[in-house]
This record gives C-alpha cells, sequence and structure tokens, in this order.
C-alpha cells in the first residue's frame, strides 16, 4: 500500500487516497511481449532507463543543493545593488533572470464553491488534459 494525492474532480481540493499497488498476473509469453513493447517505447533496456532516471534524479538533487544558497546571493545581489541588470548572460549559454517580488490575486474556489456554489458552477471551465506519463521512484 502506498499513499498518493488525487485531486478531487468536484471539489478540485487535493486529496491523499490509500491505494494499493495491484500487479496483474501475466503469462511468461505475455511478460515478454510487454517487456519488448517497452523497451521499443523506451527506445533503451528498461533497466539502463531506470539507470539514467535515477542518475537524472542524483543530478537533479546535487544542482538544487548548489542552487538555493546561489539563488539567496544573487537576491541579496539585487537587494543591494539594484542599478544592475535584471538578466544576464553567464557561461555563454544560461540566462539569468531577476524577477521581483509582486503580489497576486486569486480566487479561493474552495470557499466559493462553499458560499455560493451556483456562481462557481456557472463559471467553472472544464478542460481536456492530455495523456501522459508519471515517473516516480519506487
Amino acid at each position: 500500500m502506498r499513499v498518493i494525492k488525487v485531486i478531487d474532480e468536484d471539489t478540485l481540493e487535493m486529496k491523499e487516497v490509500v491505494v494499493e499497488d495491484v500487479t496483474e498476473e501475466m503469462t511468461e509469453e505475455a511478460a515478454d511481449d510487454v517487456a519488448r513493447a517497452f523497451k521499443q517505447a523506451l527506445n533503451c533496456d528498461p533497466d539502463e532507463f531506470a539507470k539514467r532516471y535515477k542518475e537524472f534524479k542524483e543530478a537533479k538533487a546535487k544542482f538544487d543543493e548548489l542552487y538555493e544558497p546561489f539563488k539567496l546571493n544573487l537576491l541579496s545581489l539585487y537587494k543591494d545593488r539594484p542599478d544592475i541588470p535584471k538578466s544576464v548572460v553567464v557561461g555563454g549559454s544560461v540566462k539569468l533572470t531577476h524577477v521581483a517580488a509582486n503580489t497576486r490575486n486569486t480566487i479561493d474556489s474552495k470557499k466559493l464553491k462553499e458560499e455560493e456554489p451556483e456562481l462557481a458552477k456557472k463559471f467553472t471551465k472544464t478542460t481536456n488534459v492530455a495523456a501522459t506519463i508519471r515517473i516516480e521512484e519506487m
């Protein structure tokens, strides 16, 4: 069993749901067929894909470790030196852009649905969401 986060279609609220990991029983022939199909779709061996995904996650963690103090230093720099350009290219290929703090107005959809359900329903927009592939480390 594991806990996943889902969005309730009626309330649009995020909820945690406990799900059982269910694995279908397959014949060896069917399993081989699925493995071949995945190998073709991934354009590499599934184990190689998993290895590369793990390497990507490790590289991202290392980057995040470097990025946070770097970001804090740059934010401090822009606070102390408002005269410097908002966008700067570093290393010839990476563009850094300072985005100033601001405010954002949003609608509290949960409160709107509770207090004015008809109004919320009137202005609710339904959109189609394309299929995607979610990758998770197990």
